[in-house]
């Protein structure tokens, strides 16, 4: 393999590393050809920049239509193991760069990135997901891991003397067993006499309620009836006299 850097402002050069990238059968060399990049300058990087990124987005949709799971707490077959590693060494690389690339790029860089940033640490069969891709600067340092080893020591001890002494302080003053039976029997009597008042309440059914029919109408409001006050009238004397005159008329002759 030509240990050159790949002319990136090449068009002839970039399409056939994305055509390498494209496959399984190619993939390694196209890789490891792509990783010479690490080797720019800062100036020629960011010139190169987008290119890098973009095949390394092309060798991603590669590995995921060939069904490798890109996460490092999950076991890769054997098979599939050398593409996995490959890439992720890749990753590293761009990591290891990533002050010398434009910052327009960032949030595509990051979502690059972001399976690098678990610390899960998972063992299937004996087998350390992370160890078996061989990449160093992947691995978990021991070091934390024993402070947190030693971290939890110390809490299950300070838990296990806590519980002991809280035990001795209730051993100390614990009750006589005369009031922990009557304690007991206080209780069971109360339980009865709850049992019997739920036994003896008795709820009323509540009241059917029936949706209205088709023809069901609202009730009229019938006006109130109100007693009037009866008012009486009375003939006077004086209209009595009247009437009589009025029958008591003599015929009168025009003579």
């Amino acid at each position: 393999m030509n240990a050159d850097i790949p002319a990136f402002d090449c068009r002839e050069v970039v399409e056939d590393l994305a055509d390498r990238l494209g496959s399984l059968g190619l993939f390694l060399d196209g890789i490891n050809d792509l990783m010479k990049f690490s080797n720019l300058e800062d100036y020629e990087l960011q010139r190169y920049s987008r290119k890098v990124i973009a095949l390394t987005e092309g060798a991603r949709m590669t590995l995921k239509r060939e069904g490798v799971v890109l996460y490092l707490f999950v076991l890769c077959p054997e098979e599939l193991l050398p593409y996995k590693s490959a890439y992720f060494k890749l990753l590293v690389s761009i990591r290891r760069r990533r002050r010398a690339f434009p910052a327009d790029i960032g949030d595509r860089i990051a979502s690059l990135l972001f399976v690098l940033e678990s610390n899960f640490v998972i063992r299937c069969g004996g087998v350390d997901t992370r160890a078996q891709l061989g990449i160093e600067e992947l691995l978990v340092p021991k070091n934390p891991l024993a402070a947190c080893e030693s971290t939890a020591q110390i809490a299950a001890h300070t838990t296990a003397v806590s519980s002991a002494r809280t035990s001795y302080a209730t051993s100390d003053v614990m009750l006589p067993p005369d009031t922990w039976a009557k304690k007991k029997h206080r209780i069971h009597q109360l339980a009865k006499y709850v049992k019997s008042e739920a036994a003896n309440t008795y709820y009323p059914p509540a009241p059917h309620q029936y949706l209205p029919s088709d023809n069901w109408e609202p009730p009229r409001l019938r006006r109130p009836f109100v007693r009037t006050k009866a008012q009486r009238f009375e003939v006077g004397t004086r209209g009595q006299s009247s009437l009589d005159d009025l029958f008591n008329l003599q015929p009168f002759s025009l003579d």
